[in-house]
């Protein structure tokens, strides 16, 4: 009897142990290396157009890496000092919500170094007084151009001042505790973004000495992200990835020279950055059709497969509509949860009854789409592999399947070496066929890898297989090579499956 009750007592702390590790937050680096691919990110849009029947919180989550969210806090400025003021417990109540429904979510917030909105409800006691070095001509604030697109007042981000500041806010936000990094907006080491009111030596000076700054305060895994693809050798040490905006006139309309383009700058980012890393490919969609259109649907599964086979990073696709372009909706955005969100609620009602006479962007804005939610699992094989060598045809194997990307310049057929079935294509078997410019995620034929005592349900009893097997080599879910807390997370995220 005694026994029987010892047991008990052990299995019930088990179970409370093994909870609590499961859902205990994870480290940045257990972050970023044990979530499930794809991957998206959220750039300010952090809500889907199209899935009314989703809360808030639950498109938030839906995002492995997202910024800029303050969570309701502010800055407060004495001097060069900086401090982050509000209501602490609810900004980290705010940020566990979103942690319990996904524990692999990556938190960044934005620090304006370029031009800010000094009136902004988290920023304006930063620049209360005088005493802040904003760029001045002939007496008068300069804002960003063109001024119909960018109010932003530009900061003189060369100025002793300024950049003590800005290492300053970095710093408060690292103490906090409730940020993975941070996120520099206009990030140009190959011109200057200052409008030609400073030198483009003075700006990259000053760029390295704030980035030399910041990692003299923080720890070393604190992830700093930048904005573009200009970055030297000589930063990239400082900073662990690159938010690409790959705008679709930049990029050649994606073709051929456009997606080599992309592959490189990739390829280079995962090579030179510091690590963990956290690079973001985002692909603007073609705004003048659906969301849905059979364009827009190719080209985000193009580019989504050309991220996932070219790196090891976060994807994103976009409504992509710029200023004053018209452009059609489906009735999904009737139903779009984000009015209730956006600050003027009135601009979605002209927007729905003058929807041509308004003018206004949905750039970042974006769909979700289904082909995000195939379960590949981690990455196994390297990045770039060619298919048999095929030029333009690259394979990547993951955990639970394979990712095919193509820009060969023609069809091409695919053999595999076990029966799949493509996610958009719904083919089925080890032979499946690929369109030029396009790509596929094709899912292997097993069962719930998380379902490791093949009951036919994800429970505690899976969880025990995985603690019982700490240190070893199998069942090693997320391919790392030893079962450790990053297999638990994904057993604990499937629980019910």
């Amino acid at each position: 009897m005694e026994e029987l009750t010892v047991k008990k007592f052990l299995s019930v702390f088990l179970f409370i142990f093994l909870s609590a590790l499961a859902f205990a937050e994870l480290s940045i680096q257990e972050k970023i290396e044990g979530r499930n691919r794809p991957s998206i990110f959220s750039p300010w849009s952090d809500w889907f157009v199209n899935t009314p029947d989703m809360s808030y919180e639950e498109m938030t989550a839906a995002h492995n890496l997202l910024f800029a969210r303050a969570f309701g806090l502010r800055f407060q400025r004495t001097g060069t000092d900086v401090q982050l003021a509000g209501n602490f417990i609810e900004a980290r109540r705010q940020r566990d919500e979103l942690l319990e429904l996904n524990p692999n979510m990556v938190f960044l917030l934005q620090i304006d170094m370029r031009g800010t909105d000094p009136n902004s409800w988290h920023l304006k006691e930063l620049y209360d007084g005088d005493d802040f070095p904003f760029i001045v001509e002939n007496g008068e604030l300069v804002l960003g151009t063109p001024p119909e697109r960018y109010t932003d007042i530009l900061i003189d981000f060369t100025h002793p001042v300024a950049k003590k500041i800005i290492v300053n806010q970095v710093i408060a936000v690292a103490e906090s505790g409730l940020w993975d990094g941070i996120f520099f907006d206009f990030w140009n080491e190959k011109g200057v973004v200052l409008g030609g009111y400073r030198t483009y030596e003075a700006e990259q000076h000053a760029r390295m000495e704030i980035l030399k700054g910041i990692r003299d305060g923080v720890r070393d895994d604190f992830l700093i992200l930048v904005n573009g693809l200009s970055v030297t050798e000589n930063t990239a040490p400082y900073i662990n990835g690159s938010f690409m905006e790959t705008f679709r006139g930049q990029r050649k309309n994606y073709n051929y020279e456009g997606l080599k383009e992309m592959e490189n700058s990739l390829l280079w980012a995962e090579e030179n950055f510091r690590e963990p890393r956290i690079n973001c490919l985002e692909g603007e969609g073609i705004g003048s059709e659906l969301p849905t259109s059979p364009n827009n649907l190719r080209d985000m599964r193009l580019l989504t497969t050309l991220s996932l086979t070219h790196s090891d990073g976060y994807e994103l696709y976009t409504m992509g509509v710029q200023w004053g372009e018209s452009h059609p909706h489906d009735s999904a955005y009737l139903d779009y949860q984000g009015a209730a969100f956006h600050r003027n609620p009135r601009y979605w009602i002209r927007h729905r009854e003058q929807h041509d006479t308004l003018y206004h962007p949905h750039h970042h804005e974006h769909y979700w789409h289904n082909f995000w939610g195939a379960d590949l699992g981690q990455p196994v094989g390297e990045k770039a592999q060619r298919y048999e060598g095929i030029d333009g045809l690259f394979i990547r194997e993951f955990t639970n399947g394979w990712v095919i990307y193509n820009r060969s310049g023609k069809e091409q057929q695919i053999e595999l070496p076990e029966s799949t079935t493509g996610v958009s294509s719904g083919s089925k078997g080890q032979s499946h066929i690929l369109a030029d410019l396009d790509g596929e995620i094709y899912l292997k034929s097993t069962g719930n890898v998380a379902d490791l005592n093949g009951d036919g349900v994800v429970n505690i009893l899976d969880l025990v297989v995985v603690a019982n097997a700490f240190g070893k080599t199998t069942p090693d879910l997320n391919g790392d090579g030893v079962v450790n807390i990053l297999d638990l997370v994904i057993v604990a995220n499937a629980f019910g499956d």
